[in-house]
């Protein structure tokens, strides 16, 4: 089972519903991060070195460190990175798009 939602039907069959879904995916699918249990409105994730974890938030804000209130933000580096990522995995909804007009 995925750890996001997708769509079921119409042109984004297998996008991911929201911004924070499309973060979820490029953490587990992009980066290979397992997603842990966490008691608080973060979800938390493996992070890059021992006792350093992503937290992802509400709108897709993500952030590094070991508790989401002594950590720093990386969302405008995790958004441009996935945009890459998405592109190059010809997941981008807005490639979808631009394929069907003339």
């Amino acid at each position: 089972m995925k750890a996001y939602q997708t769509y079921i039907k119409g042109p984004r069959k297998g996008q991911p519903k929201t911004l924070t879904d499309r973060v979820i995916r490029h953490l587990t699918e992009g980066l290979k991060k397992r997603e842990l249990p966490s008691k608080n409105r973060y979800r938390k994730f493996t992070g890059s070195a021992i006792n350093s974890f992503y937290w992802v938030g509400k709108n897709g804000a993500v952030r590094a460190g070991k508790n989401p209130s002594n950590s720093i933000s990386l969302t405008d580096k995790v958004h441009a990175n996935m945009a890459l990522w998405e592109r190059k995995m010809g997941l981008s909804y807005s490639d979808l798009v631009g394929k069907g007009k003339n």
